[in-house]
């Protein structure tokens, strides 16, 4: 039986979006003037997600010197942007394992590469300056979502698209001619739907290309950067994965950046995604 490009998509619109409590909170971190206490608000609707929050405010990725023992006390220490990225990286953890359930070894794979993705690329727009740092590790977390998607699909075509990468054939277009689609176009139609920030949308559908993006050029480079790093240090990756995009050296202008400024970032991101490991099994 061949899965039709129509039935992905049938699967994209009757797929469950993320928690309510994800949508919301990211609407409202949006805002300039929002305050803590509003996200709090929102959060506390949702006790599985403040259990997680409040472990996630506590592992080893923010290393406080006492315990953080409410909500009150995470948003004074981390802020408006920062107790958003927990809430999502709490939302987006679940979602990806439970959707993912075809294949729960490649649904944790996925899971640890996005968390790496996000450390990286909240590290290259810090570096770089151009990017909010927040808003990048948002893309790098979720610009490779649409493959939760594809996982439903891979023991049909997954030997086809190894075979076609491993002769040389571009990734996204292996996917392309297997689906007739690519898990960046499946994952920008998610984040529309879920009503993500266009400039996030257009990121996410462009992150293996940043030179065809219709937005923000510097965002989509923060994530196609962030895709090479993790790739290329192994950061979050099995060794011997086939490279998941070609470099487009643009993207280093378009972020002001260095031709080597990815290797001059490896030792932090070693760093980062060793503590960030303890928010595996928490998300």
């Amino acid at each position: 039986m061949t899965t039709t490009l129509g039935e992905i998509l049938e699967d994209i619109r009757s797929i469950e979006p993320l928690p309510q409590v994800a949508t919301r909170v990211m609407q409202l971190s949006a805002q300039p003037d929002v305050v803590p206490s509003e996200l709090i608000a929102v959060i506390q609707s949702d006790p599985g997600t403040t259990a997680k929050v409040l472990k996630l405010a506590n592992s080893a990725l923010y290393g406080f010197q006492r315990e953080i023992a409410s909500l009150e006390e995470a948003g004074n220490m981390l802020g408006v942007q920062t107790l958003s990225g927990l809430v999502l990286t709490s939302c987006a953890g679940r979602y990806m394992r439970d959707y993912g359930y075809a294949d729960p070894e490649a649904a944790l794979v996925l899971w640890e590469r996005s968390i790496a993705t996000a450390v990286a690329a909240g590290a290259i727009a810090q570096r770089s300056g151009r990017v909010d740092r927040h808003r990048a590790y948002t893309l790098g977390l979720l610009e490779n979502i649409g493959q939760i998607v594809l996982l439903r699909f891979v023991p049909e075509h997954a030997e086809r698209i190894a075979a076609s990468v491993a002769s040389g054939v571009d990734p996204i277009e292996a996917e392309r001619a297997a689906y007739g689609v690519s898990h960046a176009d499946i994952g920008a139609r998610l984040a529309r739907k879920w009503e993500f920030p266009e400039l996030l949308v257009e990121a996410i559908r462009t992150h293996h290309d940043p030179r065809r993006s219709s937005g923000d050029l510097a965002m989509a480079s923060v994530g196609h950067l962030a895709e090479v790093a993790t790739h290329r240090f192994h950061v979050g990756e099995r060794p011997g994965v086939p490279e998941p995009c070609t470099l487009q050296e643009s993207a280093f202008a378009w972020l002001g950046l260095p031709q080597d400024a990815l290797d001059t970032l490896e030792p932090y991101l070693r760093e980062e995604l060793a503590k960030a490991r303890s928010i595996l099994e928490i998300a």
